[in-house]
């Protein structure tokens, strides 16, 4: 290639009406540029062999289950958490995607489940944490009540007051409801329980593939009003998590409803009229929140949800990352920045629960185009719960003062306070040390 351009350069010069002397300026800052052109296109190639070999270390490296620095075991003499009145109510959000169903057969294939894009998932980058390799609980089958009874008292016994469960209704049909069902049947087992409505269609995008649609959520108010009728049982419920009596009910996509303010209205109505309840209807805010005024429309209260709550004020860092997938179109985010920025802060907003993850990465659904939070440990996390944790008691009563997690189980999006093989129960230890740090507080 040097040779090509130098004939190209010497047939120029050749024909260009200049003197000798300005010509022989041209060939050194040539021969110049040549050297130190090739010094830096040597050096980049031993850094990307350096970083291919790194790589490859690291990749060898996953069957011996390295551990995090903070990783902490599981202590089978300490003491559980004892929760006093005035502690606040951490609400995880529970994902049911964990075992087979008819549909997911009939889409990709019998027997997949969630657990199938967490495995199949691999570092872009030197330092990656990816695969996410499960811990105690294994790449468990939610068939199994045991599994979720041993789900509730690991919650249980670090602080987590209850779970928000996400609720999947197609005007009249439920996905992903199995758990749900065996849990309500199941009294033994002893957790508070709200429901999130995710009112959103699903798509091939959710498992890191083109969009097309699988099943519609229905945008007619008709669908919406319908969908009250089916969550009725579940508000009757003695482990229904309430408000001042009020059933607690999430809503993922406010936006999505239609005559907003007149479905809320008839939920409520119909309520009345079954249950002799009214309930606590609350919009989670979406990430373009600023047009959609959520309490005028009829909900009474809102929440953040994590990562959208923060995203615009996040730091990327994608360029100076030893990216080893030329693909990679994803980002990658500073955990570490928005914590010790506080950049969480810089949103407040009238009535607004409060909300957390402890990670976030969710390569392991969108492949190479993921949203990556580089930098999370257990010890951030404990300082962003801490932080807002405070805020929680000097703006709320013990009654109301929820923050939401996302999530308890959301693997696939690299957001869960679940035990793994590399963190071990180092996050649930920081979300029960956040709780009994804070009660000198309030």
């Amino acid at each position: 290639m040097t040779d090509y351009f130098r004939k190209r350069l010497a047939r120029l010069l050749s024909i260009i009406p200049v003197s000798e002397a300005v010509k022989d300026k041209v060939r050194f800052y040539y021969r110049r540029s040549v050297f130190l052109l090739s010094k830096i296109f040597a050096k980049r190639q031993t850094n990307m062999a350096d970083l291919k070999q790194n790589y490859i270390r690291q990749i060898l490296a996953i069957p011996e289950l390295p551990r995090s620095p903070q990783y902490v075991p599981y202590d089978e003499n300490k003491s559980s958490f004892q929760r006093e009145p005035q502690d606040a109510k951490l609400i995880a959000y529970y994902l049911t995607q964990f075992h087979p169903t008819p549909y997911n057969d009939l889409w990709w294939g019998r027997g997949v489940t969630e657990w199938n894009n967490v495995t199949r998932a691999v570092p872009q980058y030197l330092g990656h944490l990816q695969p996410r390799l499960a811990g105690e609980l294994g790449y468990y089958d939610l068939r199994l009540e045991q599994v979720m009874q041993r789900q509730i008292e690991l919650a249980r016994e670090y602080g987590i007051y209850g779970f928000a469960y996400y609720y999947y209704w197609f005007d009249g049909k439920k996905l992903l409801a199995g758990p749900l069902e065996n849990f309500l049947k199941n009294k033994q087992m002893k957790m508070p329980f709200m429901l999130c409505w995710a009112n959103e269609s699903w798509s091939k995008r959710f498992w890191g593939s083109n969009s097309g649609i699988l099943i519609e959520q229905p945008a007619t108010e008709k669908s919406y009003q319908s969908f009250i009728f089916s969550v009725l049982e579940y508000f009757a419920d003695e482990r229904y998590i309430k408000l001042n009596g009020k059933p607690v009910l999430v809503i993922y996509k406010p936006s999505n409803i239609p005559n907003c303010a007149k479905v809320l209205d008839y939920w409520r109505q119909i309520c009345q009229q079954e249950g002799g309840w009214d309930i606590h209807i609350v919009g989670v805010r979406e990430y373009d929140h600023s047009a959609l005024n959520l309490l005028a429309l009829g909900f009474d209260a809102q929440t953040e949800f994590q990562p959208s709550s923060t995203y615009a004020y996040s730091k990327q860092i994608t360029g100076s990352m030893p990216l080893i997938q030329p693909k990679f179109g994803g980002r990658i985010i500073s955990y570490e920045d928005l914590v010790v920025n506080k950049k969480y802060c810089l949103d407040p907003c009238k009535n607004t629960y409060r909300a957390i993850m402890p990670m976030w990465d969710n390569t392991a659904r969108r492949n190479n185009e993921g949203l990556i939070y580089h930098g999370a440990t257990p010890e951030l996390y404990k300082r962003w719960l801490i932080d807002i944790l405070n805020d929680t008691y000097a703006n709320r009563t013990p009654e109301d003062s929820f923050v939401f997690i996302n999530a308890w189980n959301e693997w696939g999006e690299g957001a869960y306070l679940e035990p793994d093989a590399f963190h071990g129960y180092a996050y649930l230890q920081a979300t029960k040390d956040a709780l009994l740090t804070t009660r000198s507080s309030h």
